[in-house]
């Protein structure tokens, strides 16, 4: 997926001048992640299509010559594809709830926020931590990608603020560097698992559809079957989206951790603003993508 650039320089304008508060970069903070959570929700829509179509390249390629019952059985054996799509389903909602507890950060940065912006962004945030829990229990996910969700190191947090964002973060700075990081590993487990599942699309899917047919004698219309061979010949790396969207959880979590220690230095900033650059162009490109 090719990155787009972005023109965010109102953007570092107000990153990197002395006057800005921290209302003003939560709002920038909430503007990445929450186009982070949707970017994501649609590129693992897509990767839940890959994940379905692989299993059914291989259900037809096993019950190549099997009796009746026995494809009943294979079928039947191959229903665990089910639990994978479910997982799928989770991290969907997770990087949807994400964005919407951005969406909320950034309604309570705004000015004249009132109880029940936090009563909102309260409920959002509780909500995810409970499917990121569910989904440290994905069978995706390895013992040691399990333990490092659970190492994830506590957030340090001022005390010393007075603002509604300052008191979101001293209550949740941990919590949400934790959905963060939730969200960053699945992404890394899926793209492993979506790397087997286009081996098998493709291995499969040119056996059936070129191999067979030209060994056969059996190609009926010549232009679909060329049309075929070069589709899978010339198929493009589809992995690279998620490799980009676990990216961008990455900077996303690295920006999250320098807003919430509250790093002032112009090094810093400048860090952060790069961060939700990558961020932007990662969600600008998955959006260019569905037009």
């Amino acid at each position: 997926m090719r990155r787009i650039p972005a023109a965010l320089s109102f953007l570092s304008a107000l990153l990197l001048c002395s006057g800005c508060g921290s209302t003003a970069h939560a709002r920038k903070l909430a503007t990445a992640g929450a186009a982070y959570g949707h970017a994501t929700d649609v590129l693992l829509r897509v990767t839940q299509e890959t994940a379905a179509d692989a299993d059914s390249a291989r259900l037809l390629s096993e019950a190549q010559g099997l009796t009746r019952d026995d494809r009943r059985a294979l079928l039947e054996k191959h229903g665990i594809v089910s639990e994978t799509v479910a997982d799928l389903e989770r991290l969907r909602r997770h990087a949807r709830l994400l964005a919407r507890y951005f969406e909320a950060l950034g309604r309570l940065a705004a000015e004249g926020a009132d109880a029940e912006a936090g009563d909102a962004i309260g409920a959002v945030a509780t909500a995810l931590n409970r499917l990121g829990q569910e989904l440290t229990g994905s069978k995706l996910l390895t013992t040691a990608e399990r333990d490092l969700i659970s190492q994830t190191a506590r957030l340090s947090v001022e005390t010393v603020r007075r603002s509604a964002v300052d008191r979101e973060l001293s209550a949740r700075a941990s919590a949400i560097d934790r959905e963060l990081r939730v969200q960053q590993t699945l992404l890394d487990a899926v793209r492993r698992k979506l790397r087997a599942d286009l081996e098998s699309v493709t291995v499969l899917g040119r056996e059936r559809d070129v191999s067979r047919p030209f060994l056969e004698n059996t190609i009926s219309d010549p232009r679909a079957w060329i049309a075929l061979r070069r589709g899978y010949l010339i198929a493009p790396p589809a992995t690279e989206g998620l490799k980009e969207a676990s990216d961008a959880a990455s900077k996303l979590r690295a920006a999250w951790t320098a807003f919430t220690s509250r790093r002032s230095d112009e090094t810093a900033q400048a860090a952060l603003l790069a961060d939700l650059e990558t961020i932007l162009a990662y969600a600008e490109a998955v959006r260019a993508l569905q037009r």
